[in-house]
């Protein structure tokens, strides 16, 4: 067991961190478009004057 040498991890790491980096960055990209594909609606009404009023149920 002497003769037993340790080999590093350091690439399958920095690749495992470079991947996550690209993922969460992806994520976050989708998501910042789908919202604001979301609320696009929303700043066309602002323009054009049209209000909407939602009135809140009661019981």
């Amino acid at each position: 067991m002497a003769g037993h040498e340790q080999h590093s991890d350091k690439g399958a790491a920095f690749t495992g961190l470079i991947g996550g980096v690209i993922v969460i960055g992806a994520i976050l990209y989708g998501i910042t478009m789908w919202t604001n594909a979301k609320f696009a609606g929303h700043k066309a009404e602002a323009k054009t004057g049209a209000v909407t009023v939602v009135a809140p149920s009661v019981g």
